[in-house]
């Protein structure tokens, strides 16, 4: 367990091992002798990703001051929390074919493996096949999600509180039974399903808030009807980016009614825009919900230039927003927020991101006063487009639990400080945000 710090908070750090996460790679022989493989790779998921991440830390100095933790597998019992014993044997049996025809093989449309033979897989990127496998990479997401995993025994055993983990590959497009979007298993959905079965006294309710700029249909689906599951994500939406999913009508069903929270963004949303998402929807959602712990699906694919993404987002901002996480999972779960890597695939703004988020959770809680989370203006100024994407959302859950449109002239105040009990003017934001046509 972590031992504490006076001049920096106790982060603690897992997934960070190169070599574990190598056997996942596009290119190459997998029954290769290691030095016999070829480096190269023209899938954008690939083990360069792992070693940005690792760079990151590296420029900023903070090896020193990390607790690193040692890598371990998700055992099956621990993945069928989240998916089905036959997605999973499909997997294993993807994994032993592609290791007899010793090379990747690529999953068939959607990442349904119930039932499918091998004449389903083939070895070419065709047909909206978008995530291989190889004789490796069963075993590299079994130590992703085991990093996550491990993070939730630091936190919640009496560790850090606060944590980041290098999973590769990514998992939110990861759904009960398909494996797409470049990921196999889902590493965040099976950390939040981990903490309630092991850690039941202390973990009833918890919150994903996932800013990766593609939707995590994947969490979705799987919490979709669970009302102890708060999923906020923030990403791009248009016709034809992938998942095509995440609008703001998208809210749960049944039970899980209202508990699913989407902020469709347009194409070249920014810094302001992700800001103000976080004040006006993650924020009131996460004081009415009150989760035990919180989770970060941290892709950083909404970085201007990613290849990806049509974002603008700079790498300021997410060690901005951590900041801002750190304090808000203070007020509501003890301080208790794990962060897990999606999407990024700029290995330089990746790099700078990675670098930013973890020099964040590093920095000592500072003293806030009656200010809110989110509530320290930056130098921002939101697009009109996506001032409409956040009130769409708020509009959608108006009327369902989390209530996120009542009262929000008092209870939102992101760029001021926390209201006394009297309501303020409008904003000029709030003014726009709000369509001529409405009531």
């Amino acid at each position: 367990m972590s031992s504490p710090c006076h001049d920096h908070d106790s982060l603690a750090i897992a997934g960070h091992q190169p070599e574990i996460m190598q056997e996942h790679c596009q290119h190459g022989d997998p029954a290769a002798p290691k030095r016999k493989r070829r480096k190269t790779t023209s899938h954008p998921e690939e083990p360069q990703r792992l070693r940005a991440c690792l760079a990151g830390i590296t420029l900023a100095g903070l090896w020193p001051k990390l607790t690193c933790l040692p890598a371990r597998m998700a055992s099956d019992e621990e993945l069928v929390l989240c998916h089905s014993r036959e997605h999973l044997e499909g997997l294993k049996a993807a994994s032993l074919a592609a290791a007899r025809l010793r090379r990747p093989l690529w999953l068939p449309p959607g990442g349904c493996l119930d039932g499918i033979g091998e004449e389903a897989l083939t070895s070419k990127e065709i047909d909206g096949r978008d995530t291989y496998i190889t004789e490796g990479s069963l075993e590299a997401a079994r130590f992703a999600s085991g990093a996550l995993l491990s993070l939730v025994d630091e936190c919640l055993g009496g560790g850090s509180l606060l944590g980041l983990a290098f999973c590769r590959p990514p998992g939110h497009h990861a759904g009960l039974s398909s494996s797409t979007g470049f990921c196999l298993l889902n590493n965040v959905a099976l950390a939040a399903q981990y903490a309630r079965a092991r850690y039941p006294d202390l973990v009833k309710r918890v919150l994903i808030f996932d800013w990766d700029v593609h939707h995590g249909q994947g969490t979705q689906e799987i919490f979709w009807s669970d009302p102890d599951v708060l999923f906020v994500s923030v990403h791009q939406f248009e016709p034809g980016f992938y998942p095509n999913s995440g609008t703001a009508l998208e809210t749960g069903g049944g039970k899980g009614k209202g508990y699913t929270v989407n902020v469709a963004m347009p194409p070249g949303y920014g810094d302001a825009c992700l800001w103000l998402a976080c004040a006006k929807v993650l924020l009131p959602a996460a004081r009415t919900f009150r989760p035990d712990l919180v989770l970060v699906s941290a892709g950083f694919d909404a970085v201007a230039g990613d290849p990806l993404g049509d974002a603008t987002c700079t790498p300021n901002i997410f060690g901005q927003i951590t900041r801002e996480l750190k304090h808000l999972a203070q007020d509501l779960c003890h301080g208790r927020l794990l962060f897990g890597l999606e999407g990024g695939y700029a290995s330089a703004g990746l790099a700078m991101c990675v670098g930013n988020v973890a020099q964040a959770l590093l920095e000592p809680q500072k003293q806030r006063g009656t200010d809110e989370p989110f509530a320290v203006k930056p130098d921002l100024s939101p697009k009109q487009n996506s001032l409409l994407a956040i009130y769409a959302t708020r509009l959608a859950h108006q009327k369902l639990p989390l209530r996120l449109l009542e009262g929000s002239c008092c209870a939102l105040v992101p760029f001021g400080t926390r209201a006394s009990g009297m309501c303020p003017e409008p904003r000029e934001d709030e003014r726009a945000e709000k369509p001529a046509s409405a009531s």
